[in-house]
């Protein structure tokens, strides 16, 4: 009787943590995603004496983007402005400075060039300017969302059957008690650096960045508790 009385004394003096306890740690999962938009950022620069011509110049190469229908494109810029010089720490107008500038898209980088090369052949003389730069490959949005929603699934379903074989190895009950994502890295598309087309440049071909597969990844912070 004594024996017993101290055993029970002793199981009622037990820690919970004895009883039960939890597992936390983190696990990267990732996803290789292929980009499937090509960007650039498209700016002409024209530089006149007069007002007028550097209006007329923007005109006629701003209706050649708008009736370009073969690519996704959202204007930025439309301004003129004059430039001026210092005569006698006074200020002169010294000219007129038009810029446009656009950021264009498109899956397929044929139509890019297409419309980059259409630009270049408008060009007659030193006062124009086409500065094409950010020409990189990104991942649309909705295909990143997809991609995202696929590594959470995996998050979960892999968690779930951990805690199974968790259970199985250590003849104890063990439940995921917490899930959660502690950060998503996207992965990042280097452009290219800007270029500027001149008139001695115009039949430059293009350069296209190579369209390569990366990583996107999700770093899940789990809690189990097995009893």
């Amino acid at each position: 009787m004594k024996k017993i009385l101290i055993s029970g004394l002793l199981m009622s003096t037990l820690p919970f943590s004895l009883l039960s306890y939890e597992v936390n740690f983190n696990k990267t999962f990732s996803k290789k995603l292929l980009p499937d938009t090509l960007n650039s950022d498209i700016k002409v620069r024209i530089e006149l004496d007069s007002e007028k011509e550097v209006s007329n110049k923007l005109d006629r190469y701003n209706d050649y983007i708008k009736n370009v229908k073969y690519i996704e494109k959202n204007l930025g810029v439309f301004n003129i402005r004059p430039r001026y010089r210092y005569v006698s720490k006074t200020p002169k107008i010294d000219g007129y400075l038009g810029e446009i500038k656009y950021s264009i898209k498109s899956n397929d980088p044929k139509k890019v060039s297409r419309f980059i090369n259409g630009l270049i052949n408008l060009k007659e003389h030193r006062d124009t300017s086409i500065i094409v730069s950010n020409l990189m490959w990104k991942v649309k949005e909705s295909s990143s969302n997809v991609a995202v929603d696929l590594l959470r699934f995996e998050a979960i379903t892999w968690a779930e059957k951990y805690a199974k074989n968790l259970s199985s190895d250590l003849k104890r009950e063990c439940k995921v008690k917490n899930i959660n994502i502690n950060s998503l890295q996207n992965p990042y598309f280097r452009g290219s650096r800007e270029v500027m087309y001149s008139a001695k440049s115009s039949d430059a071909a293009i350069a296209v960045p190579e369209q390569t597969s990366k990583p996107i990844k999700m770093n899940v912070n789990y809690r189990l508790e097995c009893k």
